[in-house]
């Protein structure tokens, strides 16, 4: 047993006091750890040598630079190409995950897991939302996808490196011939591992992941009002467009009071002036369709003469005199809550609760699980669990106790008011959707994008758009969205920007191009004239990609518009028109919009062949070491990477600014502080001690394999804590004295430990992948915490299965590629039988059974076609 000084105590109490702030989430985890090796340091258990030989260590450099190679394939597209050519369309969701989960996990096998995901990220949600998909259902098993490709190869995820650098520093005087760890040493582990995560992600996303695309306003129940100067008076449902909307739906028709059509309105209903219509959606596009229909939204308190303008603002003291909000000029603040278990408000209706007098604030919207509720909003009787989108006087009316009494979860809605811009883009003959409807072509769904009309070629002016009709070549499309479904348009294969010929005449080169917001000054000379007039080209070197004006759409020739003051114009420009314009009196402000610079496809191909040589070197290399063809390495990976990188950047793929911005300083810091705190276990023996305890269990059991296990679930513990990094560099050196004192291969140890941290799978906190799409995804902790934890267990059978079989490799990889084979089989002969053969493999007490499909679970575009 080895004795413990008093270094020992400090070191633990110091390890002990570092997880206790980083499982709170306090304080970013690399400041936490600069500062535990100073204090170290400051108290002679290691040197100042120790403490910082992190930040020079080769493997801790190769991710730095694997950041930035990563960044230059994302830059020119490559990666998005690529992954969109394996996910087709599909609408179930165990083929939806098949598709994305596979193509995820071989490239997360050879590039940073954290860029991918970013990546990917929005366009899982457009593809997810075009097929009917719910984005739940995608987000999370995205980013278990990216884990599990990380631990395919040495370079999949940075703690691989991380562990591959500790191992060489250990082992470089005493063991130099297993001191080094091969590209691929990890990839049959890491194929099985990868292989049960898959079948477990596929299966349980069915049963623990939920349906609603977010928690945040989605499926709320609105009520608007046709006024007198409405264009949609007289026309029927289907004619006025209400069947072609976007994950918005028309629930039911008030007419004199009293609700009909509930459920199923019809399509040849006319509308007619003071009716009002009943919708299930999200407050963004209750925003759209309130403005594209001419529609006024009701409070709970007037329906039927109060109403909401998104684009005005609200002043308190004209909400005092009750529900009639057509005078109200000023909207404070809209808020976001959910009712309260044993809140007094239960079991009252939202009229009865005089809401304005008890919160001085009205309800704008109701939501009740996956349920629509049907009649008036001030009808609707509460329960515990309801969300309400609330609008309030101020801010001391949501801060009241009283407010806080009632309910929980309390979100401020104001930046879910994004200024909406309206985009037109050319349909060319690169667009694979002509011929198609804009369903089909996958023109709808589209995250925070609304299609809103198309203009033909032969001058015919389509402003209703039904999810038939067709595509053809040449049309103007005119989508209504935020900033970044303007950006997301621009990379749209196949559609061309209206201003495209603009754009093409811009002295400024792509590589150092973005969009930037400009508002326009009262005073400014541009107020009165038209984009066209004013120079606006030759004179900033900017074009004008979309105008927001309050109250107004825009959707004629950009440069034919007269220019007035408060207009917010979307610029392509160069990435110094900020600085360069910041005192132009022409402009009240001038925002740069990050992570926006055109891609450059002609460089497309480049940047993938250059990664994919960056990735054959090793490849060689290895094979090459392994048959003993070559005394030395063929190439490090570090110096492949500057190589790769240095080419890329030389070639136009990316600019030096953007180089510099994808690398992850704070990941730099916490691994290389890591470095030295590794070394501060290791001289005050708290490492050979804790290794110890694991000894006596492996003794104990009298297998060795325990030991491997016992360690996997320690880091396993461990990264759910605290970044996975740092779990790697702290069990480290424990795995390794213990791998020592069996006997065992260092890189045994490695691998364990490599499995291990990357397997934070239970919080949303534990990943860096599972926070970016906890947050994108709008989960619940419970949601990812109820598919994450059983997932912890199930990958601890897979270690087990993975280690009991590891003298016959081989084989444990053959039998794992056989059980995915038989779980793909299942559902591939089940969806190829026609219905006549799948009914005879149904109970018959089953046959009669009517299901009861929610819209929630359907596609908007799949009931507006239904209903047509």
């Amino acid at each position: 047993m080895v004795e413990l000084g008093w270094e020992a105590g400090v070191v633990i109490a110091t390890l002990v006091s570092g997880l206790v702030v980083m499982a709170g989430d306090w304080i970013g985890p690399d400041f936490v750890f600069a500062v535990m090796v100073s204090f170290l340091a400051a108290c002679r258990i290691i040197t100042i040598e120790e403490a910082v030989e992190g930040f020079s260590q080769p493997g801790l450099l190769t991710v730095v630079i694997l950041f930035v190679v990563a960044e230059g394939i994302s830059q020119t597209g490559g990666m998005e190409k690529a992954l969109n050519l394996f996910l087709g369309k599909t609408r179930s969701p165990f083929w939806a995950i098949t598709r994305m989960f596979i193509p995820v996990t071989i490239v997360s096998g050879v590039l940073n897991n954290t860029p991918i995901v970013a990546l990917l990220i929005p366009i899982m949600i457009g593809w997810g939302r075009r097929n009917g998909i719910s984005v739940k259902k995608l987000l999370i098993p995205l980013s278990y996808a990216a884990v599990f490709g990380g631990t395919l190869t040495l370079i999949g995820t940075s703690t691989n490196l991380v562990v591959a650098s500790l191992q060489a520093k250990r082992y470089e005087q005493s063991d130099p011939e297993n001191s080094s760890f091969g590209f691929f040493t990890i990839t049959p582990y890491g194929t099985i591992y990868a292989i049960f995560g898959f079948m477990y992600t596929t299966l349980a996303s069915l049963w623990f992941l939920p349906n609603d695309d977010t928690t945040r306003h989605s499926d709320l129940l609105f009520v608007a009002k046709v006024p007198l100067s409405s264009p949609v008076i007289g026309k029927s449902i289907k004619d006025g467009g209400f069947t072609g909307m976007e994950r918005f739906l028309l629930l039911a028709v008030e007419r004199n009071g009293h609700v009909t059509h509930y459920a199923r309105v019809s399509p040849d209903v006319c509308l007619e002036a003071e009716d009002q219509l009943h919708f299930c959606g999200e407050l963004d596009q209750a925003k759209v369709y309130a403005k594209h229909f001419g529609l006024e939204l009701l409070t709970h308190e007037g329906e039927g003469k109060s109403e909401l303008k998104f684009d005005d603002r609200l002043d308190a003291s004209q909400l005092e005199r009750g529900g009639d909000l057509a005078k109200i000029h000023v909207i404070r603040y809209l808020v976001q809550a959910t009712v309260k278990k044993g809140s007094d408000v239960v079991g009252s209706s939202i009229r009865d609760l005089n809401f304005r007098s008890r919160f001085n604030a009205a309800v704008l919207a109701v939501k009740r699980g996956p349920n629509h509720q049907p009649g008036r909003l001030g009808d609707v009787v509460v329960e515990a669990g309801d969300i309400f989108v609330i609008l309030a006087a101020n801010k001391a009316a949501v801060e009241s106790q009283g407010f806080k009494d009632t309910f929980k979860d309390i979100e401020f809605l104001d930046e879910a008011m994004e200024k909406e811009y309206l985009t037109g883009m050319k349909v060319t003959r690169a667009f694979s959707g002509i011929g198609k409807s804009v369903h089909a072509a996958g023109l709808r769904g589209i995250n925070g994008l609304y299609l809103v009309g198309i203009d033909r070629a032969d001058g015919e002016e389509l402003r209703v758009v039904h999810p038939d009709t067709i595509v053809a070549l040449d049309d103007i499309l005119w989508f209504a969205g935020g900033v970044a479904g303007v950006y997301y348009l621009l990379k749209f294969g196949g559609l061309e920007h209206t201003q495209a010929p603009q754009v093409s005449k811009l002295k400024t080169d792509i590589l150092y191009r973005q969009l930037v917001k400009v508002s326009i000054a009262y005073d400014s000379d541009l107020v009165g004239n038209t984009v066209r007039e004013s120079h606006f080209r030759n004179r900033y070197d900017a074009v004008v990609l979309a105008i927001h004006r309050e109250g107004n759409r825009l959707a004629a020739d950009l440069r034919d518009v007269k220019l007035r003051a408060g207009d917010v114009l979307l610029l392509d420009t160069g990435s110094n028109f900020e600085h360069c314009h910041r005192n132009d009196t022409a402009f009240s402000l001038i925002t740069s919009v990050p992570d926006t610079s055109p891609v450059k496809i002609r460089r497309m191909w480049w940047a993938l062949f250059l990664g994919f040589v960056m990735i054959m070197t090793q490849i060689v290399g290895g094979a090459l070491d392994e048959a003993n063809v070559v005394d030395q390495e063929l190439i490090d990976l570090l110096v492949a990477g500057i190589i790769t990188a240095g080419i890329m950047l030389a070639t136009g793929c990316f600019n030096g600014q953007q180089a510099r911005s994808s690398i992850d300083w704070s990941v730099y810091v916490t691994i290389a502080f890591a470095f030295g705190f590794s070394n501060a276990m290791e001289k005050a023996g708290v490492a050979e001690a804790i290794a110890d305890v694991f000894i006596t269990i492996s003794e104990a059991i009298g297998s060795t394999r325990a030991s491997y296990v016992a360690i996997y679930i320690a880091t396993a513990f461990m990264s759910e804590l605290v970044s996975n990094n740092a779990a790697a560099a702290i069990m480290y050196p424990i795995a390794a004295q213990l791998g020592d004192a069996l006997g065992v291969k260092p890189t045994r140890m490695s691998i364990v430990v490599m499995l291990g941290a990357s397997a934070g799978f239970t919080l949303p906190y534990s990943y860096q992948t599972n926070l970016m799409v906890f947050a994108a995804g709008g989960y619940r902790f419970m949601e990812f915490a109820k598919i994450g934890f059983p997932c912890q267990l199930f990958m601890i059978v897979a270690v087990l299965f993975i280690f009991l079989l590891e003298e016959h490799m081989v084989l444990a990889v053959g039998i794992s590629f056989a059980m995915m084979a038989a779980m793909l089989a299942g559902p591939l002969v089940w969806a190829t039988m026609s219905p006549t053969k799948r009914e005879k493999f149904i109970p018959a007490r089953f046959r009669k059974v009517k299901l009861k499909t929610d819209a929630t679970s359907r596609s908007y575009d799949e009931l507006s076609l239904a209903s047509t």
